[in-house]
């Protein structure tokens, strides 16, 4: 049991073991920072280093050369579109409302590979476009670019067609005139088309009134340009109106009436129980 203990033991001592050295085996020393990253030597070849506490820790493949030489240089100097210079970033946003972009991209290092769409047919919205760049010794780096293609947006706020109650009729300086209803009628059966469907419509002023007033219609181009169109109409009285304009002066002026009627009976009141006394004032004055 003890050989088989101290076996044991062994086995665990030497796990530690090596993980400790896969551990160290990843440190690299002599850092050099360069092109917007940090590189160091490790088991004789150059590493691109990435810090963890206080050591730096090999990443990626080794480089067979040393890192920062111009040569070796992977970014990008300078990038337009459509002939409008974009200041360089890791990922980089350019609006337009072009259909297609001309990308032109060039490196810092003149003889780096580089790799990106040049000319692209842009959809609505965000179009991704990638750049990469190789250096001569294999270091790469990549760079995207947001092309947003942004919608034109209509102005067209004309009316194509209108009918009211039915029958078509024709804008003059943006005025319908001549429309006559009824007393009866509550409003106007209106039917717009626009020229562009993405034009929205408002009518106001719809619930008719009596006499010459006028419905207004608004009409709001996508780009959000507002034109107005007026109806002018002619609401005519009948006698149902007549009757009713009457009742409504009548209750308007009810309190008058009624403190002349009791300013009448008071009067009358007044009269009768001094009647005796007018009778004989009316003699005196037939004798004279």
């Amino acid at each position: 049991m003890k050989k088989i203990y101290y076996i044991f033991l062994i086995l665990f001592i030497s796990l530690i073991n090596i993980n400790n050295v896969k551990a160290d085996e990843g440190i690299v020393y002599s850092t050099r920072s360069c092109f917007g990253k940090t590189y160091g030597i490790h088991n004789n070849h150059w590493h691109e280093a990435l810090q963890k506490g206080n050591d730096w820790i090999a990443v990626g493949d080794p480089i067979n050369t040393y890192p920062c030489t111009p040569s070796n240089d992977p970014t990008l100097k300078s990038i337009t579109v459509n002939n409008t210079n974009i200041n360089v970033q890791d990922k980089m946003e350019f609006e337009t409302y072009d259909e297609t972009a001309n990308i032109l991209a060039t490196p810092t290092y003149a003889g780096a590979q580089i790799e990106y769409e040049q000319n692209k047919k842009l959809e609505i919205g965000n179009n991704l476009i990638t750049i990469k760049i190789t250096g001569a010794s294999g270091l790469s780096k990549t760079y995207e670019l947001n092309i947003i293609r942004k919608k034109i947006l209509s102005t067209n706020n004309n009316i194509k067609k209108i009918t009211i109650d039915g029958k078509e009729y024709k804008f003059k300086e943006n005025n319908i005139d001549d429309i006559f209803v009824t007393s009866n009628q509550k409003s106007l059966d209106i039917k717009i088309e626009t020229e562009d469907k993405t034009a929205k419509v408002n009518i106001k002023n719809n619930k008719l009134k009596s006499g010459d007033n006028k419905v207004t219609i608004i009409v709001k181009a996508e780009n959000g340009n507002v034109q107005e169109y007026y109806i002018n109409y002619h609401k005519t009285l009948v006698l149902s109106d007549i009757l009713g304009l009457i009742i409504g002066i009548l209750i308007l002026a009810s309190p008058i009436i009624l403190i002349l009627i009791i300013i009448y009976f008071k009067n009358r009141k007044r009269y009768i129980n001094n009647s005796h006394y007018y009778k004989t004032k009316k003699s005196l004055f037939k004798k004279y």
